[in-house]
This record gives C-alpha cells, sequence and structure tokens, in this order.
C-alpha cells in the first residue's frame, strides 16, 4: 500500500522534499485545483514560487508549498481603495510584486492571523503589519533571518522538508507590529469592512479575519493548542476551552459567513465546519482523555480528536484542557 503522497504536478520552482503523510480530502482537492482549475493564475516572470487561484472577483488565494510545514495560504482582498493581505507565509520570490501585478498600486494593508513563523516571515517585504495584540510580542521576536534559518534547516544545514532556493528568501528588513483589539475592523475605502476576530488557542494572538462584504472568513490555525507554559503573555488564551468560547460567541454570526479559509489545506470551506470545529472542542473539554490517536506535532507529543466530516483533527496536550462536566451527560 503507498503510503507516501502522489505528485501534483505543476511547474512552480519549489520541490517537495519529505512531504507530510497525505491527507486524502486535502490531495483531492488540491490536485483538481492545482492541475485542472481555470482560476489557477501563475506569473514566474514575477514570482515563481507562488501559485494564485482568484476564489471571488476580489479575492485572490495565493499558494506556496510547505516549508516545515503544510502548504500555506495568503490571502488578498482588493478593496475599493485599499487591498488587504492576510498572512506573508514564508514570502519566498517577489510577494509585493506578484501582489501589485493582481491589484495595480493600491496601499496595502498586511495582517497577521498569528505569530508562527510559516504565517509571518514574508512580513518583511512589507513597513507594517497588524495582528490581535495577544501575538505582537511574538511576531516583533520572530524578526530576523536567523529565525528562519533555524526553521527551515535541519541540524546538519539542509533543507528536510521543501526545495526551494535560498535567494527567494526576502532579505531580512524590520517592520512596525501594531496590535489590535478583537473586532478592530479595518476599512479598504468606501466602508468596505474586515473585521479582526479573536480566535485564540493555537497561539495567544490567533486570530480569523471576516471580509463583510463577501463572507469570506479567514481563519488562520484553529485546530490545534499547546497550553499555557508555551507562552509567557496571555496563557489564558493558549487551551481549547479558550477556543470553544470563542467559537460559541461566533456562532450567532454564523449566516454572515460565506466560506471559510484556513491558513493550510483545502479553502472555501462550508460555513458549518466552524461548528464541527466547536461541536469537537466541547468533546474534547468534556473527555479529554476519549482522544482518538496520539500525535507528534512537529517535536510536541500531542492528542488529537477527529474533527466530523473535515478530514483533519483537533490536537491538544494535557496542559492545553481545561476539562469541565458534560452537561449532557448520555448513557449507552
Amino acid at each position: 500500500m503507498m503510503q507516501d503522497p502522489r505528485p501534483i504536478n505543476t511547474n512552480i520552482k519549489t520541490k517537495l522534499i519529505n512531504p507530510e503523510k497525505e491527507k486524502p480530502s486535502r490531495w483531492s482537492f488540491l490536485k483538481i485545483l492545482r492541475e485542472h482549475s481555470d482560476l489557477r493564475l501563475f506569473y514566474p516572470e514575477i514570482n515563481p514560487n507562488a501559485e494564485v487561484y482568484k476564489m471571488r472577483d476580489n479575492l485572490y488565494c495565493i499558494y506556496y508549498d510547505g516549508i516545515h510545514c503544510g502548504e500555506m495560504w495568503c490571502y488578498l482582498i482588493d478593496g475599493p481603495q485599499k487591498a488587504m493581505l492576510i498572512d506573508t507565509a514564508f514570502g519566498l520570490g517577489d510577494l509585493k510584486g506578484l501582489i501589485h501585478k493582481l491589484i495595480g498600486d493600491k496601499e496595502i494593508i498586511v495582517c497577521n492571523t498569528h505569530c508562527h513563523i510559516d504565517h509571518v516571515s514574508g512580513n518583511s517585504h512589507f513597513d507594517k503589519v497588524y495582528c490581535h495584540y495577544a501575538d505582537q510580542k511574538y511576531i516583533e521576536e520572530h524578526q530576523g533571518k536567523d529565525v528562519v534559518d533555524e526553521f527551515v534547516y535541519d541540524e546538519k544545514g539542509e533543507l528536510g522538508y521543501t526545495w526551494f532556493d535560498a535567494n527567494d528568501l526576502p532579505p531580512f528588513t524590520s517592520y512596525e507590529v501594531e496590535g489590535v483589539e478583537n473586532h478592530h475592523q479595518f476599512d479598504l475605502g468606501d466602508g468596505y469592512i474586515v473585521e479582526l476576530i479573536h480566535l485564540p488557542g493555537h497561539t495567544p494572538g490567533q486570530s480569523g479575519y471576516l471580509d463583510h462584504q463577501t463572507g469570506c472568513f479567514f481563519i488562520g490555525d484553529v485546530t490545534s493548542a499547546f497550553g499555557g507554559e508555551a507562552w509567557d503573555v496571555y496563557p489564558e488564551f493558549c487551551t481549547i476551552n479558550a477556543l470553544r468560547d470563542a467559537l460559541q460567541d461566533f456562532m450567532p454570526r454564523l449566516e454572515e459567513v460565506s466560506g471559510v479559509f484556513p491558513g493550510h489545506g483545502t479553502i472555501d470551506l462550508h460555513p458549518k465546519t466552524l461548528k464541527y470545529i466547536l461541536d469537537t472542542a466541547n468533546r474534547v473539554i468534556y473527555h479529554p482523555e476519549w482522544y482518538d490517536t496520539k500525535v507528534d506535532f512537529f517535536g510536541t507529543p500531542m492528542y488529537a480528536k477527529f474533527i466530523y466530516q473535515q478530514g483533519s483533527d483537533l490536537k491538544y496536550t494535557k496542559s492545553a484542557v481545561i476539562k469541565e462536566e458534560d452537561p449532557e451527560e448520555r448513557e449507552f
């Protein structure tokens, strides 16, 4: 039985060396999208490391092969007067040039869903980025070429996950990081609003961005929590409970969502995905011992509970769960 992922054949410059274990539903989606979709835009003369998919009239989804992680998505909203870029991945190649090819010379508001290297390393292309205030400190600390090198190279100085041209990494330049509150609204002109929605757990400041006009909800990474001991500020935001509470608060607004766009994997998911994640979070909180499997998540031992109809799981450490009594305990 074949265990390794089957290749997805495109002319992108980066090449997978040691792919993630194949996730069938994700692979099928990406295979069809990347090999056969007429939504694909590719400008190798500007940036041969990135593929672009126009998923709405004013939404460009920028795909990068993963570098020490799963494939990565950055999202570009073309507003009436300004554009918004959500996450910058590792920023391989001329990311800014690619963006201006798509939206012209508009001002770009750059936002990060959270502080992890695979979402913020391309920030060096820009002068300023926004995030939830609880991740501001960590994004500021993640500035620097050494931080990226430590993440993408192994102890022998070799690339372990994806081959890429080191010359395509953006040269490090410092940038300003501004932290904002939950529900902060960004105006892209003429009242075109994108709202930050705090969805903590994966990191203290992990947040989504809800486009009020299209209903697209860019959620970042919401399927793992490491517990407060991994963070020295806002540890209360690093639990499955914090994620559950945030999703529960958002449920009355679920009808505002037309599609869910995570930071990795399958995109434009049905809004019910958020309800399924919420249900899974509650199951973990009520019975953390009823995990489905154990996983090694980049060196961290974690438990995992499968998420209904998503082909993914919710990962957690023991310290990431504050157990609660199940209000609907049922006998079988």
